[in-house]
């Protein structure tokens, strides 16, 4: 009798166990989905405000419209790096359309695609070809009629540098080659008067409107595939918890682990491509010089997840979880948060830029700088990332 009554006990026990593990995580799940949809509709309209500005500069070409466009394009370019961290989770950004997901997109290399071959878009300066590519770029050669259409079929045609779609080129055609010493902290310079009286003027101005109108469509398209009733946000509804889980943590592990401790950081510190093989053609915004706060705003999305926060928005994050199975690894996974924040703000914040930063650093180097200390700092969050998804049944690879 008293084996019965315990194993009905336990029965009991192991059913609310696993009941109130489900419920912690639908409420994760939850919140991570409200989070992804609010973000993106964020940088949705913010591109719109850039698809406006741009609209104006072509209009009517002028140094004080070029800046605001400058500006609109940095402000949705820090909302879109917030995002970032949505990549590598089977999502719609990266998985493509097909009968067993036709929620999917797979627009990411469509919008934020780097480093690219700029003679590929339009004029470089002679000289530069070795990192500038050496093409007759789309908006120089007169028998290619400028569609959309054309624009999507170009992009990484050749090689992954030959980019003709995205944030990246959108940068490239506001503010041109970055030619100047790193330590002269200068963006690229373009004049206006490439909208006006230069050659190619009104192919460039066409050129710049369709590829911003295009980043706006794409923008759109995750809005409405993330929003209650979209095709992914259904789907997601259909995945077993723990699933979904797996693919919130592999974001996170990706984008702090690899792309960009690695690509964004590691990459351009031991590049010699650009100007005087100064590596600021591997920056990630290397005509703005906005590297910094790219590298700053992927790190804020990666917060954004781990502790279910987005600005007014707050509910349970993978860090609960973590906490509930082990508050003295949850310490560790903030204490590595907090260090790799910390980290970046010293990049973010530097009064040195960062084309310059990249060149007084080695990734070889005995004794780091700001740059490699970040990159340090990311790779061990990485590593605590993966030890609390193992700890909370999550196996990442």
């Amino acid at each position: 009798m008293k084996k019965t009554i315990f194993l009905l006990l336990f029965l009991v026990l192991s059913f609310y166990s696993c009941s109130e593990k489900g419920t912690k995580e639908k409420e994760v799940i939850d919140n991570y989905a409200n989070i992804v949809y609010h973000s993106y509709l964020d940088s949705y309209n913010a591109a719109l405000e850039l698809q406006k500005s741009i609209r104006n500069l072509i209009d009517s070409p002028s140094e004080e419209r070029l800046e605001i466009a400058r500006k609109n394009w940095l402000d949705a370019r820090y909302i879109y790096g917030q995002t970032e961290v949505y990549r590598e989770t089977n999502g719609p950004i990266d998985v493509r359309k097909s009968e067993l997901a036709p929620w999917g997109i797979a627009n990411e290399a469509q919008m934020n695609a780097w480093p690219i071959d700029e003679s590929y878009v339009d004029y470089a300066k002679e000289g530069t070809e070795s990192h500038a590519g050496a093409y007759n770029g789309v908006i120089m050669d007169t028998t290619i009629t400028i569609t959309q259409e054309l624009l999507v079929d170009l992009n990484e045609k050749d090689t992954d540098k030959s980019i003709s779609t995205g944030w990246h080129v959108i940068e490239f055609l506001l503010w041109g080659q970055d030619l100047t010493p790193p330590e002269e902290n200068k963006p690229g310079l373009r004049e206006y008067t490439d909208y006006t009286s230069a050659p190619f003027a009104q192919r460039r101005g066409l050129y710049l409107n369709m590829v911003t109108n295009l980043l706006v469509t794409d923008l759109k398209e995750l809005v409405e595939t993330w929003s209650e009733d979209g095709a992914y946000r259904v789907h997601l509804k259909s995945l077993e918890p723990d699933q979904i889980i797996a693919q919130i943590v592999n974001g996170m592990f990706f984008l702090s682990g690899d792309e960009l401790s690695s690509e964004r950081l590691i990459a351009p510190v031991d590049s010699t491509d650009g100007f005087n093989e100064s590596g600021q053609e591997d920056e990630h915004s290397c005509f703005s010089d906005n590297t910094h706060q790219d590298v700053y705003a992927n790190m804020l999305g990666i917060n954004n997840v781990l502790f279910g926060t987005y600005y007014s928005i707050s509910g349970p994050s993978f860090y609960d979880l973590v906490e509930k199975a082990d508050v003295n690894q949850a310490q560790q996974l903030k204490e590595a948060a907090d260090k790799a924040m910390a980290s970046v703000l010293v990049i973010a914040e530097n009064p040195k830029p960062f084309d310059y930063l990249i060149t007084q650093e080695s990734s070889s180097d005995t004794e780091f700088g700001p740059i490699m200390k970040s990159v340090v700092a990311l790779q061990n969050l990485s590593d605590q990332i993966a030890i609390s998804g193992n700890l909370v049944g999550i196996k990442l690879n």
